[in-house]
C-alpha cells in the first residue's frame, strides 16, 4: 500500500473546467480500490458542490508564505468514499466563479493563486506531518510543489523520503508568467537562469515540476511522441536532466459512467436493450428546442470551447453539416468569441441548432447518451476522456486521429464488419466533413448502424487498467528519491 497526496486544480464534480477533472476524481477513486491511501488536496473555490460537503476543520490558521508576507488559511477535511479531500481556503485567491479566468480571459493574478495553492499545501503537510509515500501534481497550476518539496522542505522529516510525480495533461497551457513572479515564492533569484526555471524569459511553472519532479507523465503514448517531436521547447525541458517523458492513458470511471444505471439520463440502456438510448435522444431533442424528429442523426458537441478542440472548424463547418439533413446540439463553455459565434449561429439555424453553454455534468451525461454522434475535429487531444465516455454510452465518435484520440478510437471496417470510429488525419474542413458525411452513410443503415453501437457499449476503457502501471511509475519515483535522498 502506498500513501499518495494528489494536487489539483480540479476535481469532479466539484470544480470542473475539462478533462483534468474526471481524470483526477476516477484516479482517485480507483488507487483507493486498490488499497492505496489517498488524499486529495483542491482550492476551496466557493461551488455548491463544495459548500453542501459536510467539513471539518483541520488547520484553522495555517500561516503560509506568499511573498514578503503570510497569509492566514484553513485547511478543511471532507471524507469522500475511500479517499480524504483537503480544501484549501483563501478568500482571496478562490472565491470567484470561474477556475482560471472568465470567458474574456485568465486571471491576472493566477501566478499568485497557485504558487500560493501548492505553498499551502506543502506547509500543511510539513505542519502535519503527515507521512507520505508519493505527491502526484497535476498541470501547471500544482507544478510548483514539486519545486517546494525540494527547495524549502527537503528536510523536514515527513517529507525527506516523499517522491513527486508530475501529470501533465496539456503542455500548451504551462504556467507561464513575468519573472518578477518569482518573488511570490520566497525562492532565491539565483533559481531564474535558464538551467532551471527561466524560459523565454519567464518564470515556467511547468518547466518547474518537470526539472525538480522524479518522474513525470502525460496522458498517452500518442501525445508524448507529438510532444517531443513537434515541440522543442518542451523537449528542451527534458534533455537538460536527460528525463523520460512517459505516456500514460487515463481511464474512464465505468461506474460513473455506465448507461445501465447512470442516474443522470432520462432512461438507462445497455448492448442488449437500446430503447432506452432512443428515449435519450426524444429527450435532448425536446431540450434543446429542435424539431422533433427522431429519424434524423443527432450531432453533438461537448466540454471546453477552444481553438485547440477544434471549435472554429465546427464553427466553419456548420452550415454544410446542418444542410446533410442532421441536427447539432453543443454544450459547453469556452471563449467568448465562440460562445457568441455559436449563439448568433443557433438564432440562425433555430430547429436544427442547439446550444447551451453549461459545464454541469447532468447537461454532460444527457448530451452524450442522447447523441448519435460525438465530433471531436481537435487540434490536439492530449487523452480524449469525452471519446472514451461517448464510446461507453453507443455515441460513435467522429474525430480527427490525434494524440489520445488515435488510441482510443478503432477505425470502423465495413469490410470486415469491426470497429466503430471515424476519423480524419488533415485538420481541413473538407477532411472533417469527408469523416462526418461517411458516418451518416451507414447511419442510414440501421442494421449496420446498431452493429456499430453494440461494439461501442462493449469497449472498456476502465481505470482498473491503468492503475497497475501508475503503480508502477509511483514506485520508480520512490526509488529516484531514496537514490538521491
Amino acid at each position: 500500500m502506498l500513501k499518495i497526496a494528489l494536487l489539483t486544480p480540479e476535481l469532479s464534480p466539484y470544480a470542473r473546467s475539462g478533462e483534468l477533472a474526471e481524470a483526477t476524481a476516477g484516479l482517485a477513486k480507483y488507487l483507493s480500490r486498490a488499497g492505496h491511501q489517498v488524499a486529495i488536496f483542491l482550492p476551496y473555490y466557493r461551488r455548491p458542490e463544495l459548500e453542501s460537503l459536510t467539513k471539518r476543520t483541520l488547520e484553522p490558521d495555517l500561516q503560509v508564505p506568499i511573498g514578503s508576507k503570510k497569509l492566514q488559511t484553513t485547511v478543511f477535511k471532507v471524507e469522500i468514499d475511500k479517499y480524504s479531500l483537503y480544501l484549501i481556503d483563501q478568500p482571496k485567491y478562490f472565491h470567484r466563479d470561474y477556475i482560471y479566468g472568465s470567458p474574456k480571459g485568465d486571471y491576472l493574478d493566477n501566478d499568485e493563486r497557485f504558487i500560493f495553492f501548492s505553498r499551502a499545501v506543502c506547509e500543511f503537510l510539513a505542519s502535519s506531518r503527515m507521512r507520505l509515500d508519493v505527491i502526484h501534481c497535476h498541470n501547471w497550476a500544482a507544478a510548483a510543489a514539486p519545486l517546494f518539496l525540494k527547495a524549502i522542505y527537503q528536510k523536514k522529516a515527513n517529507l525527506k523520503k516523499a517522491a513527486s510525480l508530475l501529470t501533465i495533461h496539456n503542455f500548451s497551457y504551462q504556467g507561464e508568467f513575468p519573472a518578477e513572479s518569482l518573488s511570490l515564492t520566497g525562492l532565491s533569484w539565483n533559481y531564474l537562469n535558464s538551467h532551471q526555471l527561466a524560459f523565454r524569459g519567464k518564470f515556467n511553472f511547468l518547466k518547474a515540476g518537470i526539472l525538480f519532479s522524479e518522474v513525470v507523465n502525460t496522458v498517452s503514448l500518442t501525445y508524448r511522441d507529438e510532444v517531443l517531436k513537434h515541440r522543442q521547447d518542451v523537449k528542451s525541458f527534458f534533455s537538460k536532466k536527460n528525463k523520460p517523458l512517459y505516456g500514460l492513458r487515463n481511464g474512464l470511471d465505468i461506474e460513473e459512467w455506465n448507461p445501465a444505471t447512470d442516474p443522470l439520463i432520462p432512461a438507462n440502456f445497455s448492448a442488449s436493450d437500446l430503447s432506452g438510448k432512443r428515449a435519450c435522444k426524444r429527450q435532448l431533442i425536446k431540450e434543446f428546442g429542435l424539431q422533433p424528429d427522431e429519424s434524423r442523426p443527432l450531432l453533438a458537441v461537448v466540454g471546453y470551447l477552444t481553438r485547440l478542440k477544434g471549435i472554429e472548424l465546427i464553427i466553419e463547418a456548420i452550415n454544410d453539416i446542418l444542410a446533410l439533413d442532421c441536427q447539432l446540439v453543443v454544450a459547453g463553455q469556452g471563449n467568448e468569441i465562440y460562445e457568441q459565434a455559436l449563439l448568433k449561429l443557433r438564432d440562425i439555424h433555430r430547429g436544427k441548432l442547439g446550444v447551451q453553454l453549461d459545464m454541469s455534468p447532468a447537461l454532460f451525461h444527457r448530451v452524450i447518451a442522447g447523441a448519435d454522434i460525438l465530433l471531436m475535429p481537435s487540434i490536439e487531444e492530449p487523452c480524449g476522456l469525452t471519446l472514451m465516455q461517448a464510446i461507453r454510452y453507443g455515441t460513435v465518435p467522429v474525430a480527427r486521429a490525434v494524440g489520445g484520440l488515435r488510441e482510443s478510437m478503432e477505425l470502423f471496417s465495413p469490410g470486415n464488419n469491426s470497429g466503430h470510429s471515424f476519423a480524419f488525419e488533415h485538420y481541413s474542413e473538407s477532411a472533417f466533413l469527408k469523416a462526418v458525411r461517411e458516418a451518416l452513410l451507414f447511419y442510414d443503415q440501421p442494421e449496420i448502424w446498431k452493429e456499430i453501437i453494440t461494439r461501442c457499449l462493449y469497449e472498456n476503457h476502465s481505470w482498473t487498467k491503468v492503475i497497475p502501471q501508475y503503480e508502477i511509475l509511483y514506485q520508480k519515483a520512490v526509488r529516484l528519491k531514496r537514490r538521491s535522498a
